[in-house]
């Protein structure tokens, strides 16, 4: 009990030593602030937009007062509106993607321009995360094709109207219209979406009949699919059938068989991978560093180290994370002090810090929290979430009390769930 209690004061006394050292005004530094100069906004003038007038029921353009013949101009018009709604849909301009759908409704255009303008205003909207308007387009539209429909199931994915995307995919078969690589793809996802393998097995029916197996990119998705709809056995099925193999459907089939338990069988379909003169890419590390992790092998671990890339941020974080998991925390830390303790990525430091709380090193945790705040990298969610399980340990309440005004002034969601949990455990 003396020696309890001792180790109890020694433990009490660092945590004053630390909570003396973390200077909470300073830390308030790196909460993100928002700021609309960082915003993308465009302008009329950079628009181009011009001032339009009808005349007999010509759209007179002041855009292109060239001496380019009319033909010419019109496909420069249409390049350049495409061009402008390219970069709505990238930085999520929805008023100016309004502007330009405003000024094609008073234009004239060509029948097949007007289809291939107006599915670009449709994939803008729906990246400007507003399906409503993307909907009313598309049920508008004449003349579809099939980037129009395949837009709209993409969108409805992204946009978390799965249900509707199924609507569309059905639409367009009954439509008429014959599905092309890209349409199967998006109805891959599709099915990963509605969480619906009968789905997915009624689309690979049709993209066999449809001749596409032969491709590598839809092969890879069909593996993919399956396994992330916990049919495994039929992910490595089509895996066995390509004939022609990359690195990608190498790292889809290492992925599928981790994320469905099958550790070893990841490891050794790596081990296949590297046998047959494929090279690893950031994403085959990622990928089997967590089947090692979940082995526990440090060895394994090892081994994938030695091919390198630690010091890019997805694999250094992997390593930290397998390392600290196999209870390699020397390790862990010799990754993390020879790639990233001058990062102002937070994704290291939030390996490191929790790999510190899962091994019961809660001191080292917070000391290195304390040094991430000097260095004025972003904590998030995944921090807090270690740290109070670190406080929760060392029974340090003024850093808790400092650490939750820190999650009260962030801007993710302070009643997340996880977050709720571990300030309660704390």
């Amino acid at each position: 009990m003396h020696a309890i209690s001792q180790m109890n004061c020694h433990s009490s006394a660092k945590c004053e030593i630390l909570e003396a050292n973390f200077c909470y005004p300073a830390f308030q530094c790196q909460l993100p602030t928002t700021s609309s100069s960082n915003r993308v906004v465009i302008s009329r003038s950079e628009l181009s937009l011009p001032n339009t007038k009808r005349s007999n029921g010509v759209v007179h353009s002041k855009m292109f007062e060239t001496s380019v013949s009319s033909e010419a101009s019109h496909k420069a018009q249409v390049q350049k509106l495409i061009d402008l709604l390219q970069l709505c849909a990238k930085e999520e301009l929805l008023n100016e993607a309004k502007a330009i759908h405003g000024y094609i409704l008073k234009s004239s255009f060509l029948d097949n321009n007007l289809l291939l303008v107006l599915n670009h205003v449709s994939h803008a909207y729906s990246k400007c995360s507003d399906f409503s308007p993307c909907q009313v387009l598309f049920e508008k539209m004449s003349e579809k094709n099939v980037f129009s429909w395949t837009g709209m199931i993409v969108g409805s994915i992204e946009n978390e109207f799965s249900y509707d995307g199924f609507k569309y995919f059905h639409e367009m078969l009954d439509y008429g219209m014959l599905p092309d690589g890209f349409a199967y793809l998006a109805g891959l996802r599709l099915c990963v979406a509605l969480g619906s393998l009968e789905l997915g097995k009624i689309v690979h029916a049709q993209i066999v009949v449809r001749g596409f197996t032969s491709n590598v990119i839809i092969n890879t998705s069909l593996l993919n699919m399956y396994a992330k709809l916990g049919d495994i056995e039929d992910s490595s099925l089509v895996f066995n059938s390509m004939s022609g193999r990359n690195t990608v459907s190498w790292n889809a089939i290492i992925s599928g068989l981790t994320s469905n338990g099958l550790h070893m069988e990841a490891f050794n379909h790596f081990l296949e991978m590297k046998n047959r003169g494929f090279s690893p890419d950031v994403y085959t590390l990622v990928g089997v560093m967590k089947a090692v992790r979940n082995l526990g092998d440090i060895g394994k671990g090892k081994a994938v180290h030695e091919l390198g890339l630690e010091s890019n941020v997805v694999v250094g974080t992997a390593l930290i994370d397998m390392y600290a998991e196999c209870g390699a925390l020397c390790e862990a830390r010799a990754v993390f002090n020879s790639n990233f303790t001058n990062s102002g990525v937070n994704m290291p430091w939030n390996a490191m810090i929790s790999g510190y709380t899962r091994c019961k090193c809660s001191l080292e945790a917070l000391e290195l929290y304390v040094n991430m705040c000097k260095k004025n990298v972003m904590s998030d969610i995944y921090t807090h979430c270690s740290l109070f399980d670190a406080i929760a340990e060392l029974k340090c309440s003024k850093f808790l009390m400092e650490v939750h005004a820190t999650v009260l002034n962030s801007e993710y969601d302070c009643l997340a769930l996880s977050v709720q949990n571990a300030i309660a455990d704390a």
